[in-house]
């Protein structure tokens, strides 16, 4: 999580690093030029079809020698791990079709070509920042696009055929903590046949009408309030997680005897956590107990930072450096389109390369 440890026995002064969240601004032109890559990766089937992830890496190489000297050392800051969020403005919209009333089966809503189209524009944003998309086997039905949508309930309003228990998953409505995305594993490097967990996530939103924000908690301004002892108990192993509902049925499991926090030589700190999902090991010394609750406060106590998304705006989240959170969804034709970003940092497992799968 820094690219610097500063000496301080009284201090976690190197958890500091200005502007947590920062904003990239296209220009008209870029904006254009952006869609036109984005739309010839959706004409061949968008991010899951074989070739574009070339073409994704071929329109970030291009997109690059139109950008300013800035622009490109915020892309790099991202890439080397030093932002918590960075957001994307000035896109060029998509499609002016309104939602419906009720959100088509999800087979249908993933192969619209607006879908396919932001889908594409995700992947070529995450090249940007040096960024691969991918998918994991056991997750997300092995597919790199999710739509993150009311599809099975849980949210202010019911849906058709609202089910009795609700998902928490990101195809549900109901509210969700901070977390980290899964798998939990570990953060960075492979360990014990599982590849880490996503290096970052990329939104936007194909409709929004109600205007509904995505909260964002970066972790420095935490780990630094709760102090450098408590941060080296949460990288023992006293913790423990569920299974997350968007594993593929038979495959994910629980697990226990993880840490929260892993040091790694090229980022830094690096976390793994889900406030509905973790939890101490029965056992875990009382010590290591302190350390979690004093997290899980300093989260509670921190205010998120609110970004409302539209077709023309993109945030890609360090989800090793921040955790993510929503409220109960108010407005069920709400749709995001989501794929997770396999940094330079990462050392995972992989399955196949085009598209990139990795062994969960």
């Amino acid at each position: 999580m820094t690219d610097a440890v500063t000496q301080s026995t009284d201090s976690l002064s190197y958890f500091k690093q200005p502007q947590e969240v920062r904003t990239f601004n296209f220009d008209t032109q870029q904006s254009k030029q952006l869609h036109t890559f984005s739309d010839e990766i959706a004409i061949i089937g968008g991010p899951q079809a074989t070739g574009a992830r070339t073409k994704a890496s071929l329109a970030a190489t291009e997109l690059k020698f139109s950008l300013s000297k800035d622009q490109c050392e915020l892309l790099n800051a991202y890439s080397d791990g030093l932002i918590s969020l960075l957001i994307f403005e000035g896109l060029q919209k998509i499609t002016d079709a309104s939602p419906p009333d009720e959100l088509p089966d999800l087979p249908l809503l993933e192969n619209r070509y607006d879908v396919l189209c932001m889908a594409a524009r995700n992947q070529i944003l995450l090249k940007l920042v040096d960024n691969r998309a991918f998918a994991y086997d056991m997750d997300n039905e092995g597919q790199l696009v999710r739509l993150v949508a009311n599809f099975k309930g849980g949210g202010l309003k019911k849906i058709n055929a609202e089910p009795e228990i609700k998902e928490l998953s990101s195809h549900s409505g109901l509210a969700l903590g901070p977390h980290t995305e899964a798998p939990y594993w570990c953060a960075i490097d492979a360990k014990d046949g599982h590849s880490p967990a996503p290096s970052s996530l990329i939104l936007s939103a194909l409709w929004n009408p109600g205007l509904e924000p995505t909260s964002v908690i970066p972790l420095p301004p935490v780990l630094e309030k709760i102090g450098v002892t408590n941060c080296l108990a949460l990288t023992t192993g006293g913790f423990q997680f569920t299974r997350s509902d968007s594993f593929v049925s038979g495959k994910g499991e629980d697990g226990r005897n993880v840490s929260i926090l892993e040091f790694n030589d090229k980022v830094g700190f690096a976390a793994r956590f889900n406030s509905y999902r973790f939890s101490a090991n029965e056992g875990t010394s009382n010590f290591v107990k302190s350390a979690y609750a004093a997290l899980c406060q300093g989260v509670a106590e921190t205010t998120p930072y609110e970004y409302t998304l539209t077709q023309e705006s993109a945030i890609i989240i360090n989800n090793v450096r921040a955790l993510h959170c929503r409220d109960v969804i108010k407005d069920n034709r709400r749709v995001l389109v989501r794929i997770f970003g396999l940094s330079k940092f990462s050392s995972p497992l992989v399955i196949s390369e085009d598209p990139l799968l990795l062994r969960g």
